[in-house]
């Protein structure tokens, strides 16, 4: 929320103004905190009650409120209500979402203030039907989570005391009865109930909100109210810069063309001056652009061409530097600066490469002329109450991504448009970002109103983000085509209404993400590329097919296929396919304490996939052995994730460039709970997440084995071409050398290598494992290891591990050695909190490993804690 930008409005959303009768302004636009524009934070003094709660007294008293924030936290904080994350207690929680809730602010205003020519209000974000009065005058009625607002309160404020009072109605309440008037309820996102007899309506999708608060499989129903961004008054005189954006023509390796976009509001006319200062990545100043400009009283369009030679192009994670320019833009009238604005932004060209092929139609994000195989995760929001995520959780979780060799972040449809903070650090880290729009699994009401309020929402975010390189693509949508064409409930509906309104429905549909979106994407999106809906076809072919579009594989897990049903797969982009595992056991603590049943209220509502236990177990009863003990079990959990996601991204990256992405579900938690996630709500690393720095490495050495026989390829995402060594080891888990070959492969740069294939001699499969490396001038550029039975068949000896801890500069280093094999050996420390820079690794015979660790624990505490584990240890 606090971003690096001295420009601001909204949470640094930039873009056009919008008016409602002269008085209402959507918030759009980016505003210099400066001698130009006064700012005055409202976020303190807050005060909130239930209006009427007649079973929770303690919620009718006033308590003091923290903004942002949500209701669930503030009355939290008041100790009306339990932790909401412990056990089922969020099953005792739902009559918050159906109370309407009144929070009140005093304040006082100065006389500076109220002596501007404008003085407005500025809400960053209001969560979701809000009534807004100032001093008894009302002044908005909102109703989208994800929209901001502006309000002209020159003439309702004065100087001294004033009372801001907002009135929050339950989202629920609002919608229900709206919904019960209509012809026929269009089916939700399958996690609210349809009871006409008990007049209960699936409601989200008739609402701007974000989908998730009303449940997923993963996250909880938590329905928040609030004042969840922001709220400050502004007060300004001659002009304020609404927005400021850079369009980037064309960008290529000799020249960047581009174009400052100002929209300007003002209260003087006549001549002026447009200044542009442009700073380039190493803070050299470039030579100032300046422009001769007439301003009118009222909204100024403004623009200045600009051209930057031999450019410093930012480049996605992997391929290059993420260089960006800082851009400030100055109007100057009489020698004197009356508004301006600065942003950040790098310079990149951005293609979705969509041309026949001789497997269909490919799928290939195209970044600086580079064709970038996808390599990353789904993002879904990192907590249930947006106002509990700091901008260092933020900083933690996507360094981890960027740390593990992702450049993709798929922001899910079923969430809220993050802080600009996000996209900042997104830029920093070379993360791509494809964007869904919030939308996901239902389809959509038809109504102008609806459109209405999703076309100026769609137009606000497009702006506020146009200007990050790592924006490369904007998505209507999550799953509501698909499940439109393939959803059991959705099937039923159509069958359920006449085919005009089965038509009217799909022609809802096919305006909002054909017309509405994609036009919203085309004028303000700064030529990042639109996609109807994931998975889609972009209306050429039914949705998730494998020639054409993006597809998500869900076979494995929720159908309980075998995890090598991926290898049948060959689409063009993966962008969701999963599987569960259990989150770290301190984790697991937390929101149980000691139970360690799975049929307990508490653990069953931390785990929100239907029978999600039972699949779990029948994936580890398939693999492994049984678990020794509870923490066992989550260990075993958390490899037999790992083994799935890695088997299914090597094969998908072998088939590169038929395949030109996986996106794997899903990088986070919104909560702690048993889920598909690499890193659990407290950020703490699954063994999904350190396989994926080994399986999203540059270079990547996969192999299948079939009968006698070893199939290789060597996947390079590298911009150059490489010269070097497979050396492949067949040894016996006692350290026996029972086969070693070498061959010379030329890795072609972006590309998969199909090696010669090796031949095996025989060999005891239960015994034996395949270590294959990848060399070059006595360097290990990529390794693999490959076994031939399913674990619980391996004849693994008892593992015999030495350990040693020791001092270095940044922490400690712990050396492992065993003169046996050694599989997915697990470092912990129990509650000491120490973070392995690898783990879930096979240590191999009298071969030894050094493992940094990350701790402000103690020498002594790192030794004492330390606890090891591996796959033998794991099973009775």
């Amino acid at each position: 929320m606090h971003s690096n930008r001295s420009a601001w409005c909204g949470f640094g959303w930039r873009g056009l103004v919008l008016t409602t009768a002269g008085a209402l302004m959507a918030c759009v636009g980016a505003v210099t905190a400066s001698a130009q524009v006064m700012q005055v934070s409202l976020d303190e003094g807050w005060r909130f009650r239930a209006i009427a709660a007649p079973d929770h007294a303690d919620a009718m008293q006033w308590h003091s409120a923290t903004v942002p924030g949500v209701v669930q936290t503030d009355l939290y904080r008041a100790g009306v209500i339990p932790d909401p994350f412990f056990g089922d207690n969020e099953k005792q929680l739902q009559w918050i979402g159906l109370t309407d809730w009144e929070y009140t602010d005093e304040f006082n205003v100065s006389e500076a203030m109220v002596r501007h020519g404008h003085v407005e209000m500025v809400f960053d974000g209001l969560d979701t039907f809000a009534d807004v009065s100032l001093n008894g005058t009302s002044l908005l009625s909102a109703d989208n989570m994800f929209r901001s607002w502006r309000l002209d309160v020159k003439h309702s404020l004065h100087a001294g005391k004033n009372t801001l009072r907002i009135v929050f109605h339950s989202p629920t309440n609002r919608i229900t009865p709206m919904v019960a008037k209509l012809p026929y309820v269009i089916p939700g996102t399958g996690y609210e109930q349809l009871d006409r007899a008990k007049g209960i309506y699936p409601v989200s999708h008739y609402m701007r909100k974000a989908p998730y608060n009303y449940g997923w499989d993963w996250g909880p129903k938590f329905v928040t109210q609030g004042i969840w961004r922001p709220v400050r008054l502004e007060g300004w005189d001659a002009a304020r810069v609404a927005s400021f954006h850079v369009r980037q023509d064309s960008v290529n390796e000799e020249r960047a063309v581009l174009e400052a976009n100002l929209t300007v509001q003002a209260d003087v006319a006549g001549a002026a001056s447009l200044q542009v200062r442009v700073t380039n990545p190493e803070g050299v100043a470039l030579p100032v652009r300046i422009t001769p400009v007439q301003l009118d009283k009222g909204e100024n369009h403004l623009m200045l061409p600009m051209r930057i030679e031999h450019p410093e192009r930012w480049f996605p994670n992997g391929y290059g530097k993420q260089s960006r320019y800082t851009m400030k833009a100055e109007l100057v009238r009489n020698g004197k600066v009356i508004a301006q604005s600065q942003l950040k932004t790098g310079v990149r060209s951005v293609e979705l490469q969509r041309v026949p092929d001789k497997w269909g139609t490919s799928f290939t994000f195209i970044i600086n002329g580079i064709p970038v195989f996808a390599k990353g995760a789904n993002f879904v929001p990192l907590d249930s109450f947006p106002s509990n995520t700091t901008d260092a959780k933020r900083r933690e979780i996507l360094t981890a991504a960027r740390d593990v060799h992702m450049n993709m972040l798929r922001i899910w449809g079923g969430g809220f448009y993050e802080t600009d903070e996000f996209y900042d650090l997104c830029d920093e880290l070379g993360l791509m970002v494809w964007h869904d729009f919030m939308f996901g699994g239902a389809m959509v009401p038809g109504d102008k109103a609806f459109q209405d309020n999703v076309r100026a929402e769609s137009v606000e975010q497009v702006q506020r983000l146009s200007d990050h390189p790592s924006l490369t693509l904007w998505c209507g949508n999550n799953e509501v085509e698909t499940a439109w064409h393939g959803w059991g409930d959705q099937i039923a509906f159509q069958k359920s209404v006449t085919p005009e309104q089965r038509e009217r429905v799909w022609q809802d549909y096919v305006v909002m993400f054909r017309d509405i979106l994609k036009s919203t994407v085309a004028t303000y999106g700064n030529g990042v590329p639109y996609w109807p809906s994931s998975p889609g076809s972009n209306f050429d072919d039914v949705p998730a097919g494998q020639e054409n579009g993006d597809m998500h594989s869900w076979k494995v897990w929720s159908a309980g296929a075998p995890v090598t049903e991926y290898a049948t797969n060959a689409p063009r982009f993966l962008s969701e396919f999963g599987f569960q595992s259990m989150p770290d056991l301190r984790t697991v603590r937390a929101f149980a304490g000691s139970n360690e049943d799975l049929t307990s209220p508490a653990l069953l509502n931390h785990e929100r996939f239907i029978h999600g236990f039972d699949r779990m177990q029948q994936y580890l009863k398939d693999e492994f052995k049984p678990a020794r003990d509870f923490a066992s079990f989550v260990y075993l959990s958390q490899v037999m994730q790992a083994e799935a996601i890695k088997f299914g991204v090597e094969h998908m990256r072998t088939l590169r460039p038929e395949t030109m992405g996986t996106l794997y579900w899903q990088l986070d938690d919104c909560w702690p709970v048993a889920s598909w996630s690499s890193l659990d709500y407290f950020g703490r690393w699954k063994a999904l997440h350190y396989y994926a720095a080994r399986f999203y490495a540059p270079v990547l050495v996969a192999a299948e084995a079939k009968e006698n026989q070893f199939t290789v390829h060597v996947v390079s995402d590298e911009l150059q071409p490489r010269r070097a060594e497979l050396h492949l080891r067949l040894l016996g888990f006692d350290g026996t050398l029972q086969q070693e070959s070498r061959q010379s492969v030329q890795v072609a740069a972006l590309a998969s290598t199909a090696v010669e294939p090796i031949h095996l001699k025989s060999f005891d499969a239960k015994q034996t494992v395949a270590v294959l490396t990848l060399e070059q001038d006595g360097k290990v550029i990529a390794t693999n290891t490959v076994y031939f039975a399913r674990s619980k068949d391996l004849f693994l000896p008892e593992a015999k591990i030495v350990q040693q801890v020791r001092v270095d500069k940044t922490g400690y280093v712990v050396e492992l050695r065993s003169p046996v094999l050694a599989r997915a050996v697990a470092l912990g420390f129990g509650s000491v909190e120490a973070k392995p820079e690898d783990n879930y690794f096979d240590l191999l015979p009298n071969e030894s490993r050094e493992i940094h660790v990350a701790s402000k624990a103690s020498l002594e505490q790192v030794k004492a804690s330390l606890e090891l584990r591996s796959l033998v240890d794991a099973a009775k």
